[in-house]
């Protein structure tokens, strides 16, 4: 098998599909109140995310998460994990946020889905319905409950860390690794969505490092735990006896850029091949040709040829996409 590696010599072995841009809340660091979501017309298909989902195993990606915006909300995404399971993906795995979860979790299980991670960034209902503007906490957390009795136990847990807004909970986000098989990531904030002067990113911006330090000073020594995958993004660590871990994600002011496996594909049709730049190639067109796998793997190889070696390479004014656009 001919594996697909950019040219810093880095292996693309890890996939995220957006399969929509929509999503049934509206947090704040993610997308506006009054966002205008792309005409269904310009989605791909299910089936045309399973074909270039075919093409990128053909070329050694053999890890994918299906994202979205809010991935449950489109019709058909778990038939649409059973698919990628069966074409013979290592790994599948869904980000959620998880208001529709609960509902759907004896058919992931049954489709095959290895993993769930859960968009939950608050334990307080107040404060989730101030993030989110939407006030489903009890149903949130009813599904985080609700998947630890299911084989995609452990969960993961993802916190944007927002300061001034989330921070006072780093201690209780990190106690529930103590009580429960929960891998607890705070990520940093990044940069996007249209905040063209960088102004409400810097005042809400806290550093991974000092997440850590303060969940330490008020619940105790942290040991590190060995990544099991040398490209994950986390820095997990672990408080004595407990059964889950704690982490964070510092992609501003860590980044981890040099050990990047992702590429995206938007759901509009087009390759995202870093988060942080403003960079995209279309594949729609390939996707659709006659002969789509070879033209896909045109695209793809010209894709890693033209990976940035670093994101952070455009002006903060630049990047005015909602993560929701971008699949996160």
């Amino acid at each position: 098998m001919i594996q697909l590696t950019d040219s810093h010599d880095r292996k693309m072995d890890y996939l995220r599909i957006s399969v929509t841009d929509r999503c049934n809340f509206r947090c704040q660091y993610c997308m506006p109140e009054d966002i205008v979501f792309q005409d269904k017309s310009h989605i791909l298909t299910l089936e045309e995310m399973l074909t270039f989902a075919e093409a990128c195993l053909f070329l050694g990606v053999n890890k994918v998460r299906v994202t979205g915006g809010e991935p449950l909300v489109r019709r058909g995404v778990v038939k649409f994990v059973g698919w990628l399971k069966d074409i013979g993906f290592d790994e599948v795995t869904m980000t959620s946020n998880g208001y529709l979860l609960e509902d759907n979790l004896e058919g992931l299980v049954e489709a095959g889905l290895d993993r769930i991670n859960i968009s939950l960034d608050t334990l307080q209902p107040e404060k989730f319905q101030f993030i989110t503007r939407r006030n489903h906490f009890e149903k949130v957390w009813s599904s985080v409950m609700a998947a630890l009795e299911t084989p995609l136990s452990p969960v993961k847990i993802n916190a944007v860390a927002m300061r001034g807004v989330n921070d006072d909970e780093i201690a209780d986000m990190a106690s529930l690794t103590m009580k429960y098989p929960m891998h607890v990531r705070f990520i940093e904030l990044m940069p996007l969505n249209g905040d063209t002067d960088g102004s409400r990113f810097r005042s809400l911006f806290i550093p991974g490092s000092e997440i850590l330090e303060r969940a330490q000073d008020e619940l105790g020594g942290l040991e590190p735990v060995e990544k099991e995958d040398p490209a994950a993004p986390a820095d997990e660590f672990k408080f004595d006896g407990a059964p889950g871990t704690f982490g964070v994600i510092t992609p501003v002011s860590e980044p981890f850029c040099a050990r990047c496996s992702r590429l995206r594909l938007t759901a509009d049709g087009k390759i995202h091949p870093c988060l942080l730049t403003d960079l995209d190639v279309p594949v729609k067109d390939a996707i659709r040709s006659e002969d789509p796998i070879p033209a896909i793997h045109e695209v793809l190889w010209h894709t890693a040829r033209i990976k940035p070696p670093a994101g952070l390479t455009l002006p903060e004014e630049s990047r005015n996409r909602t993560m929701s656009q971008i699949g996160g």
